[in-house]
């Protein structure tokens, strides 16, 4: 390859890690969903999987160009995430004094409505993959989206956040969630009464926190990239169709119209009639433009796709 053809080979890469950072700082979306929908998934597990083993196996020379390979993608991927999940978080999230657009009943809608159709329009994606959809898949699909709906029922108390066991517990799940479609990281940190806190100590430089989270990242990276390796390999077709549930389950966080915005757990969902009562029509209508901002970026994503591929 080029220098040219590399450098924008890595232009590219980190372009998809700037998408998949953004997608991470929403609850409800992970950076593993926008994997799946530029069609880049299945190579960053395998690529995380084949540095994983390069460390557990004591840097055999003789892997050395598959790890260099591996990293060539993963390294701009990661610089791309870390950068646009920190200026996404600041955006979206904000300091305590001054919340962010996420955080607010004015704003707040319109950012998730835009989530839910890019998601909405993209739980296909996952399903094209499974070769011959039969009644098993349909019913681990649906099981998919009932852990969704079954894990965000739990929210636990915001003091619970503040343990450093907890912190621990958050980064395994957290690194988990971000490369399960369906479940993100940040979800599982709003869940956990952690979200916020750890998106100030991103930004205001408070390390303890963000120390404590990362070992449980490590922890969670060595634990279940090699599962779910092995179940891409093994049975793809299955956790196709698992992940696909994930999806459609991820849409019960991102329901645009909440109680309340400003919170560190889940707010619950605001049925019809209560939305036409606590919301106007031009901010009813205002969601639903953003809603399908969400589907044509999907459709753009697909199109990406189909460029990476050519």
């Amino acid at each position: 390859m080029s220098e040219k053809s590399e450098t924008r080979n890595w232009l590219n890469i980190f372009s998809f890690g700037l998408l998949m950072g953004a997608a991470d700082a929403v609850p409800g979306v992970s950076g593993g969903t926008i994997a799946l929908i530029i069609g880049i998934y299945q190579k960053l597990i395998s690529s995380i999987s084949i540095g994983l083993d390069f460390i557990k196996d004591k840097f055999p020379s003789e892997s050395k160009p598959q790890f260099f390979s591996a990293f060539n993608f993963l390294f701009p991927l990661g610089c791309g995430m870390l950068c646009s999940y920190y200026i996404v978080t600041k955006i979206l999230i904000g300091p305590e004094d001054s919340p962010g657009l996420l955080r607010q009943d004015t704003t707040g809608p319109y950012i998730f409505a835009f989530f839910f159709g890019l998601v909405l329009f993209s739980i296909k994606e996952p399903w094209n993959l499974v070769s011959t959809p039969d009644f098993k898949h349909y019913l681990l699909a649906v099981m998919g989206a009932l852990m969704v709906f079954i894990y965000t029922s739990f929210t636990l108390e915001e003091s619970s956040g503040d343990s450093k066991v907890m912190l621990i517990v958050g980064g395994v799940l957290a690194l988990t969630a971000m490369l399960l479609p369906g479940v993100s990281g940040a979800l599982v940190l709003l869940t956990l009464g952690q979200y916020h806190s750890i998106a100030s100590s991103f930004h205001g430089g408070d390390l303890e926190p963000l120390m404590y989270l990362i070992l449980g990242g490590i922890i969670g990276l060595f634990t279940f990239v090699p599962f779910m390796q092995h179940m891409i390999s093994e049975y793809r077709d299955n956790t196709m169709a698992i992940l696909t549930g994930l999806m459609g389950g991820s849409l019960i966080t991102l329901w645009p119209w909440k109680k309340d915005y400003d919170i560190e757990g889940l707010s619950p969902n605001l049925g019809i009639s209560q939305i036409l009562d606590d919301f106007v029509l031009v901010s009813i209508i205002t969601t639903f433009i953003f809603f399908v901002g969400g589907i044509a970026a999907s459709y753009g994503l697909k199109q990406l796709e189909v460029k990476n591929e050519s």
